[in-house]
């Protein structure tokens, strides 16, 4: 039985924070201590206390109370208590009573908590080596910061995000065509580049009716907390005098609230953002000689914030003005003149052609061979042209891939341009459109027999839902109002006269698939920025007057993640003036049927004829006439767009086949049953409840018994979590843990920086060894400490390194496999543990000064391997910038500055690398 004496030290094997306890009372069944480190008492059963006396012994180093060290020269027992013999700073021999240590003590490193025996179960030992192994390869991993996104795994967005996320200060355009994920896009930029801690402060602009949206889908895809700020919130600060916007590291609002507030505005300019993101940047108004208050604001912005990201229009919706004003706010250097870019954009015609055959996989012409010769001058390619005549089919490809590569790299702009056509990505739904024609017998009826027709169509589509647009907001609120009043249908409004809240709350309301509205009835604002995509079926009340705005609308719809073909219904009174424009629509533009990017062009050339014939709609044969002129200007232009398509851009912004093996790489490692068994064993060992669900699913909840106070990302009434990207999909109250979940990454974190798993013992049953043979297993780590910004992780992460010592001091680690030897471990109960390593202790402490010999020549082979391969990969990105500068003016001199600076501040601080003791663990053999 344990005995206890007034005054002596004591440490709680639960508590460890607590500090070094001392005894203020005790009885038979209960002792109390008191923690003078942290000012708390408890009173423990005797029979069940986690508590190990904490004693010393002659050479060690003793800490007392006022703050001085000294080695301990000899000990007495008296009663119980322990009086140490130290030498004191002053060079005199003192007596140290135990109630006079310093209460402030800790056993963090692994070789203290065994010889004070603060001891774990080996299997703790074994999950801190695999999170250890774990953690140094998901820091190393190309494939970090992709992974977790809630969203199907589309290749050009991987490619993207990759591409410009790995980036130092990415300055980039998205312009991908409605529908193909431009918020996305940004989102895995972001979070690749938070991973890499290349950013830490991030402001997101956005029009007033998309911040929430903005807010719940960096959260639900991407786990990232943003922070909503208006003037409610900035007010706050009125009385501290602190700049509001330096109180968060994570920031969505309004442009248009900014640019309207002077004070507001110069706050985030100099709260020291590194990364800006405006969406809808193409509303930005520029000209050269009247910009816009809101382009003006963005422009300072983007001289103070080192990494932009702007989503905007195509190109072809733009116009090159407006494009050529997007580029100037991300490099004002290179885009200085609009005339300037107007001729230069006409040199990359050649380019264009030269691509055409290598795409096509065609031979290539001498004309061809003489064009691309000259776009790239600087090298030697009869190889590379040998290389396309050759037999061997795989010869061919790499001779291709790497001329259609080095074509991109000269490109113009494919460095800060990223756009994506429907025509290059492929895999759309059909766009199916159904005219109705209602007839009335005066204008007036307009109203009633439209709203009839919806009444009688909803009825018709119990099971679907439903999205219709409508021209003005009051249309929307007496459609809704009908719908609930005379036939009881289920239908939700969103209009600009609601709050944010009210159009967030409508949306959900829509999106609900069990209880939620049939219909969703909005105004002309539903027709950019919301996405709509589970609905397949789309009515549109009012015809939208252009064809940008049709786009717009339809494009709420058609879009990634819509798995069916799209429905589009026009309910249009016949030989009224939209029923003219919606011919016109169909059969001149196609523009029901098929995305548009000319249509503007098209509707801006023949809007006076249009509206001529539509002021007069019985005029049929003037309206052929028109229709036929304008699928022959279309035609026209669609051969012109064809010949003038940007090809190279097109294959920089989707990535091709190596988009396609990002994406696989993605998807076999979902569901993986490494990390699933990793997952589930963390859980269990660190105490969290698991109930399964079954259907690929587990509700994980908080115990009283876990062994640290509170497991991150878990709420108190727990978590339902999944580990199928599919189910995520199609569940959104289920939380998609993979690697990069920041479930799994706080919990590696907790493991890897407690004390969970530091020391252990365990029994070996082996017959061949002789009963009472040690064996010294040691984790050490090898790392170094440098600022965030060089990312030497990369590099060399928190690396473990095994020893398994036998009791002459030999390294039989290579030999005997960490998971071999762990499976035939048996545990030892806590007091023969502690009993047998204070015996052993004469044994193990020859063995610790071994190990430390052979880390000392072990270690320096990691971190050489480290710079060298940091030296290669920064040596190599540099060379390929300074090359590619000769003839691309994209690549800007500060990107090739910044590398050069980080591949001399990296290999400085590889080389001040060190090592530690991480973790042990003594096993003691056995024969039965």
């Amino acid at each position: 039985m344990t005995s206890f004496a007034l005054g002596q030290r004591w440490l709680s094997g639960s508590e460890n924070n607590l500090g070094l306890g001392i005894v203020t009372a005790f009885d038979t069944r209960t002792v109390t201590l008191h923690f003078p480190a942290s000012d708390e008492t408890r009173i423990y059963s005797i029979a069940q206390a986690p508590l190990t006396r904490i004693q010393f012994n002659k050479g060690e180093t003793l800490n007392h109370k006022d703050g001085w060290q000294g080695k301990i020269a000899d000990i007495q027992t008296i009663n119980g208590l322990n009086f140490y013999l130290v030498e004191n700073p002053q060079g005199e021999q003192v007596i140290v009573q135990e109630g006079d240590i310093s209460p402030l003590i800790s056993f963090s490193s692994a070789k203290d908590r065994l010889f004070s025996a603060q001891l774990h179960r080996s299997h703790h030992f074994a999950l801190r080596y695999r999170t250890l192994k774990h953690q140094q390869a998901q820091f190393q991993s190309p494939l970090r910061g992709l992974r977790g996104i809630r969203a199907g795994l589309i290749p050009h967005q991987l490619h993207i995000a990759a591409e410009v996320g790995n980036r130092v200060n990415p300055r980039v355009l998205l312009a991908d065509e409605v529908g193909l994920g431009k918020t996305i896009e940004a989102g895995m930029i972001l979070q690749n580049q938070l991973f890499a801690e290349k950013v830490q402060r991030v402001l997101v602009l956005v029009p007033e009716t998309l911040q929430h949206q903005w807010l719940v889908e960096m959260l639900r895809r991407f786990n990232l907390h943003f922070s909503l700020f208006d003037e409610e919130r900035c007010a706050d600060f009125a009385t501290t005098g602190e700049n509001p916007f330096s109180s968060e590291s994570l920031i969505i609002c309004a442009l248009d609230w900014l640019v309207n507030s002077p004070k507001r505005a110069e706050q985030a300019l100099d709260a020291g953002f590194d990364c800006l993101i405006v969406d809808e940047a193409h509303h930005l108004a520029w000209s050269e000689t009247a910009p816009s208050r809101a382009y003006l604001y963005v422009e300072q912005l983007s001289k103070v914030i080192p990494s932009v990201l702007l989503l905007t229009a195509t190109p072809e919706q733009l116009g090159q003005e407006s494009h050529f004003a997007r580029l100037r706010l991300l490099d004002p250097e290179r885009f200085f003149d609009y005339a300037a870019f107007q001729e230069e954009q006409q040199h990359y015609q050649p380019v264009a052609n030269a691509v055409q055959s290598l795409l096509a996989e065609k031979p290539l012409s001498e004309v061809e061979k003489n064009q691309i010769s000259t776009l790239l001058k600087e090298q030697h390619l009869d190889h590379l042209f040998q290389g396309l005549a050759s037999q061997n089919e795989e010869i061919q490809q790499e001779a291709r891939q790497t001329l259609i590569q080095n074509l991109i790299d000269r490109h113009g702009t494919s460095r800060v341009l990223f756009r994506n056509t429907r025509q290059g990505v492929k895999g759309f739904p059909q766009r199916i459109y159904h005219s109705i024609t209602l007839r009335v017998e005066h204008q007036t009826q307009t109203e009633e027999v439209k709203t009839q027709w919806l009444l009688d169509f909803l009825k018709t589509q119990r099971n679907k839902k439903i999205f219709v647009i409508c021209q003005h907001a009051q249309t929307a609120i007496h459609l809704e109002q009908h719908l609930r009043e005379k036939e009881g249908i289920r239908a939700t409004v969103f209009h600009e006269k609601m709050s944010i809240i009210e159009r967030d709350r409508a949306a959900a309301y829509f999106a609900d698939m069990e209880n939620g509205a049939q219909v969703l009835l909005s105004s002309s604002i539903g027709s950019e920025g919301r996405n709509f995509q589970f609905a397949d079926r789309l009515v549109l009340f009012d015809l939208p007057q252009n064809p940008d705005l049709l786009e717009q609308c339809i494009g709420r719809l058609d879009r990634i993640g819509q798995l069916n073909d799209v429905q589009i219904y026009l309910p249009c009174v016949e030989k009224s003036a939209d029923e003219v424009l919606a011919r016109w629509y169909h059969e001149g533009l196609n523009a029901f049927e098929q995305t548009t990017p000319m249509g503007m062009a098209l509707f801006e050339q023949f809007s006076e004829s249009l509206q001529k014939v539509r002021s007069n709609s019985t005029a049929l044969s003037e309206l052929d006439n028109l229709i036929a002129d304008t699928k022959q200007a279309r035609e026209k232009l669609k051969i012109a767009l064809e010949q003038g398509r940007d090809r190279l851009l097109e294959l920089n912004s989707n990535g091709g086949e190596q988009a396609k093996q990002l994406a696989n790489s993605i998807a076999a490692q979902d569901n993986e049953v490494e990390f699933v068994n990793f997952a589930l064993n963390l859980f269990d060992i660190i105490g969290v409840e698991q109930d399964d669900l079954g259907e690929n699913s587990i509700v994980i909840t908080p115990t009283g018994t876990m062994l640290v106070p509170d497991f991150p990302g878990l709420k108190e009434e727990g978590v339902t979590v999944t580990f199928d990207r599919q189910l995520a999909l199609a569940r959104e109250e289920l939380e998609f843990l993979t690697w990069d979940h920041p479930m799994i990454r706080q919990g590696i974190d907790l493991i890897a920086s407690g004390d969970i798993g530091k020391a252990a013992m365990a029994l070996l049953i082996n017959k061949q060894l002789p009963a009472g043979t040690l064996l010294l297993e040691l984790i050490y780590v090898v790392e170094t400490q440098s600022p965030k910004g060089l990312q030497l992780n990369r590099f060399l992460p928190p690396t473990p390194v095994r020893l398994l010592l036998d009791n002459k001091g030999n390294n039989i680690a290579e030999q005997v496999a960490f998971d071999t030897l762990h499976s035939k471990l048996k545990p030892l109960g806590k007091d023969v543990a502690n009993k047998m390593i204070k015996m052993a202790r004469p044994t193990l402490e020859p063995l610790f000064v071994l190990a430390e010999k052979k880390i000392r020549m072990l270690a320096p082979t990691y971190i050489s391997q480290a710079q060298k391969l940091a030296d290669q990969t920064l040596c190599a990105e540099i060379n390929r910038l300074q090359a590619l500068q000769k003839v691309n003016k994209n690549i800007r001199q500060s990107e090739i500055e910044v590398l050069a600076a980080q591949r001399d501040q990296s290999l400085e601080t590889l080389a001040k690398a060190t090592w530690r003791l991480d973790s042990l663990r003594v096993i003691v053999t056995n024969k039965e």
